[in-house]
């Protein structure tokens, strides 16, 4: 060879190889990688609850199933067989395989054809996010294999093996739309990729050389051998031991797809209109699946006792978090029946009685009024006619206690105007009543009977604010929102007035359900009838947890049986009972599972009957809760002294329109004290304390009245005097007549500290 030759040999190769460097540095930079391409496909919109379970998933706006999941989330086997079989260098090389290409080369040039290509996961995954997705389709040929390699060198560049790597996974196709590792997994075997056995993780990569031709639910015979040829050479290659290779092969095949999880339908609604479509991300949120399941059951269970065209709307709200654990828009859903897919929850219905409450806490902080304070249930004027309450009667002198315990109309709407329409409307917008657009006067008295129109989500709102004594806070249904230690709209002291009235045991006891009342109800409860018996309402709540009830047609439809304590309130304490029966059973709950007792709450001396402090007039006294350097010291009007006796002069509200108002029933007896439905508390050393009784309105001419404790006879008293009496701790019914009328009354007598000798254990309490 001369030297010229091999000269101009050296210059050629030279020339060559500068060429060829200047052609890929031409080509690295001319050609894009459009990065957004890789990495932003369309997702299935896949929604988790708090504890991380896969609840909802939809298809994607690319009609595919996709539900992107991190590396850590997809296993052990599954990226490890993927790897091996796929690409077994991939951790080595710069996104092209030099080995792979010199080998796919010779052999498809010795044989004429094409043997075998020199893809890597690098370039697959451009293939999938760049060439397949194009607006043109393009042949394959050697430009555009030529540009998927460059690409991929660059991708090397920009992310990491492993995020590549789980990009790569998480957009391979699995067969008809299905999208993923998660999703192929979730639909083939109705379980997240993360708990794949060896032989199902071999099952999915054996599917990526032929996504259709795989299937193990259309063609089971070719997907099982390539599956097992896949088993086998990971064995020999050391990745899997011979037991395992034995146990993966023996396991069966899926022979049909699983529907994806589409549970809590309405619930999934609210995240998808709330949260970021465009985003890739799954939706993290504050559903509890156990407590969506018990919320399901109960309202079900309770559906089924009502007619087709009634159906039942409900929501749960954890207090600690402010998150609606859980949610059901219409019982009937999936039903077929007509309105079944409306979301009730959202509908705007009148709620009766069910706002009541939010009046006597503002007259509470006002310090207006006290759990013991006298009110009128008489007839008032009223937009031309007298509210009565729901059994049409009135019942004359109540006190506050008793008025909002009994959901009593009269009072309802004199504490309204006591507080303020103007001043209960804020609170209650601020609560989260947020459907009270119009002013005070379009409502007027109506108001506070249902005169307006609510919905489940925010009588949710509402109440929960309740729940937390006082504190409002939006609610969340992600679970990741920020956790605002709220804003105080009411005192804890009137807000805990007012869930002590409403934590009536007998009321929960009259209003569960037969089969739930030995259980030792520890729950505030409010319920809401509307006019002309189309809602029906109920909200419960405890420390833990808040529950809002709706009953009734779609249509707005009126029933018979749309009535809160009798459609609504049952269904509430069940959903109650359920949810805490966890957290209750095998412990014995004591008084200080419910709220404790704030700071400015005080007990002072009041006059038995107005509930005002006493004059010298009044001759039974009792004690009564009050806001300290709040509620107002006027003391009592209704005793007056006479001669040197005192005598009883009843306000105009209390009397007034008596002899002309339809329904109005009221003794001229009353019992002054005890109080009705007032607690006694005993100092727990003393022997014996006995209560006072008195009477007033006594008509008969020998002037004497007798006692009655618990069905019992206990004796007699001049009606001017009063009577003691030594009563055992727990609830009595007390009456008193003078031969002509009977007064009744009820009230509960406790001993801090007293043990009961021989007690049996208490049923599971709610906390």
């Amino acid at each position: 060879m001369s030297r010229g030759f091999l000269k101009k040999s050296i210059i050629f190769i030279a020339a060559f190889s500068v060429l060829c460097a200047a052609a890929v540095v031409f080509l690295f930079y001319s050609i894009p990688l459009p990065i957004d391409a890789v990495t932003n496909r369309p997702s299935s919109p896949a929604l988790y609850d708090s504890k991380g379970r896969l609840f909802h998933m939809r298809l994607s706006t690319d009609s595919e199933w996709r539900a992107p999941v991190p590396l850590s989330d997809m296993g052990t086997w599954l990226p490890l067989v993927a790897v091996a079989v796929e690409d077994k260098r991939f951790y080595s090389h710069s996104g092209v395989d030099p080995l792979a290409l010199l080998r796919a080369v010779w052999q498809n040039v010795t044989r004429l054809r094409v043997v075998s290509g020199a893809s890597t996961i690098t370039s697959q995954t451009i293939r999938m996010g760049v060439s397949e997705r194009g607006t043109v389709k393009k042949e394959r040929g050697l430009s555009l294999k030529l540009r998927e390699f460059v690409q991929a060198i660059k991708l090397e560049r920009v992310m990491s093996k492993d995020e590549i790597l789980e990009t790569w996974l998480n957009s391979a196709p699995f067969g008809g739309n299905i999208r993923g590792v998660q999703a192929a997994s979730l639909i083939y075997f109705g379980k997240p990729a993360r708990l794949l056995s060896p032989g199902e993780a071999c099952l999915l990569v054996g599917m990526l050389k032929g996504p259709s031709l795989y299937r193990p639910d259309r063609h089971p015979a070719a997907a099982r051998r390539r599956r097992d040829f896949i088993i086998d050479f990971l064995e020999k290659r050391g990745v899997f031991s011979g037991e395992e290779a034995r146990k993966a092969l023996s396991e069966p095949l899926p022979s049909q797809w699983k529907r994806p999880a589409s549970r809590a339908w309405h619930f999934a609604e609210q995240v998808l209109a709330r949260g970021d479509t465009e985003s890739a991300e799954p939706y993290h949120t504050t559903l509890d699946l156990e407590a969506q399941t018990k919320l399901e059951a109960v309202l079900h269970r309770s559906a089924a006792a009502f007619p087709d065209s009634v159906t039942a709307a409900a929501g749960v709200v954890d207090n600690e978090t402010g998150g609606i654990i859980a949610w059901v828009g219409n019982a009937r859903f999936g039903s077929g029946l007509d309105g079944a897919w409306v979301d009730c929850a959202l509908s705007a219905r009148s709620p009766g009685s069910a706002l009541k409450p939010f009046a006597y806490i503002s007259a509470f902080d006002q310090g207006l009024l006290t759990p013991g304070s006298l009110l009128a249930d008489t007839p008032l004027a009223f937009s031309g006619r007298a509210p009565r309450n729901f059994d049409l009667t009135y019942r004359g002198a109540v006190s506050a206690r008793v008025a909002l315990s009994d959901s009593l109309n009269a009072p309802a709407v004199r504490v309204l105007r006591m507080a303020g329409a103007d001043n209960v409307l804020r609170l209650m917008r601020a609560f989260g009543l947020s459907g009270l657009t119009e002013n005070a006067s379009h409502y007027g008295d109506s108001l506070i009977l249902g005169g307006c129109e609510v919905t489940v989500l925010q009588m949710l709102e509402a109440y929960s604010s309740l729940a937390n004594k006082g504190l409002h806070r939006t609610l969340s249904f992600f679970e990741n929102s920020p956790r605002p230690a709220g804003e105080r709209l009411a005192s804890e002291a009137a807000v805990w007035m007012a869930a002590d009235i409403l934590d009536n045991k007998s009321r929960l006891s009259a209003f569960a359900r037969e089969s739930e009342r030995n259980y030792v109800w520890r729950a505030a409860l409010k319920t809401g009838t509307s006019y002309g018996l189309r809602d029906a309402w109920a909200a419960a709540w405890t420390p833990r947890f808040t529950v809002v009830v709706w009953v009734g047609a779609p249509s707005g439809e009126s029933w018979p049986g749309l009535v809160g304590a009798g459609a609504a309130a049952p269904v509430a304490l069940s959903v109650l009972r359920v949810l805490s029966a966890g957290e209750s059973a095998g412990r014995n709950q004591s008084a200080a599972a419910w709220y404790d007792r704030p700071e400015e709450l005080v007990m002072r001396e009041v006059c038995a009957l107005s509930g005002r402090p006493p004059t010298p007039a009044c001759l039974s006294r009792r004690l009564d809760w009050s806001i300290e350097g709040v509620t107002r010291t006027t003391p009592c009007d209704i005793h007056v002294l006479r001669n040197g006796q005192s005598a009883l002069l009843w306000p105009g509200d209390f009397v007034a329109g008596s002899a002309a108002a339809g329904g109005f029933r009221r003794s001229d007896l009353t019992i002054v004290s005890p109080v009705a439905t007032a607690t006694y508390y005993m100092a727990p050393l003393a022997r014996e304390q006995k209560i006072p009784l008195r009477s007033e309105g006594a008509r008969n001419v020998s002037g004497r009245v007798w006692w009655y404790a618990d069905g019992r006879f206990i004796g007699s008293s001049e009606s001017s005097d009063t009577f003691f009496y030594a009563f055992p701790d727990g609830h009595h019914e007390l009456s008193v007549s003078d031969g002509i009328d009977t007064a009744k009354t009820n009230f509960n007598v406790v001993s801090p500290g007293k043990r009961k000798s021989g007690a049996e254990p208490s049923p599971p309490l709610i906390p």
